[in-house]
């Protein structure tokens, strides 16, 4: 049976290196493997429940790509909600929206399909397109129409998925006195730069924070 899981990239593919073709809706053969993660005791592992070699992968648009395959057990697997994340090679990664909306309260709604996933040891949190402006939405061409990033932060300790947004940050950042006063204090702290500028800030500090609980303790 064949399978197609179709997914936002953005910033896995600015970060990680993956290029898409220069014509969005030209078709491309990757040699890549996909591997499929069923916990996060084999994400952090590197023990992945089903591999698949040399995938059919292509992009159709700016920032959506496909895979294809062919594979009755791999189709199980992916319908189940219990499958936690999937990567591409060893460097880009993403998880499962049906796992998190399964798994944790907060603001999962909007999310679709799989995310792009960044973590660490002790820090998870997925990207994905965010709305345009009022202007771009009027007045830019399609083309030229400039989506914002959202950030959204797994707290695995109370089992919430919240968008990062300016009071949400300030409440994580109760953690660190210091940068909480120095986030508030900003003139444009509202402003999706300066909530990314510390929110990336929170994630170094609480990475190298050895009072910080590992997600393993938290979800095993």
């Amino acid at each position: 049976m064949k399978t197609c899981l179709r997914y936002i990239l953005i910033l896995a593919v600015t970060l990680s290196g993956l290029t898409l073709p220069a014509a969005a809706a030209q078709k491309r053969e990757a040699s890549d493997t996909v591997y499929i993660y069923q916990s996060w005791r084999q994400v952090f592992n590197l023990t992945p429940g089903v591999m698949l070699i040399d995938p059919y992968i292509y992009g159709d648009s700016q920032f959506t790509v496909n895979i294809h395959f062919e594979d009755e057990a791999v189709s199980d697997v992916l319908r189940e909600k219990g499958f936690v994340a999937l990567s591409i090679g060893d460097s880009i990664w993403f998880t499962n929206s049906t796992y998190l909306k399964g798994k944790f309260k907060g603001d999962t709604g909007g999310l679709d399909g799989l995310l792009p996933l960044f973590y660490n040891t002790k820090v998870a949190y997925v990207a994905c397109l965010g709305n345009p402006s009022i202007k771009d939405v009027f007045f830019a061409r399609d083309e030229d129409i400039t989506y914002p990033i959202d950030y959204y932060y797994i707290d695995f300790k109370n089992s919430v998925v919240r968008k990062v947004t300016h009071d949400y940050l300030s409440e994580l950042l109760v953690e660190y006195h210091d940068l909480k006063m120095r986030y508030e204090g900003m003139k444009d702290y509202k402003k999706r730069y300066v909530i990314e500028d510390y929110f990336f800030k929170y994630v170094d500090r609480a990475t190298g924070d050895f009072m910080h609980p590992y997600i393993l303790e938290l979800v095993e």
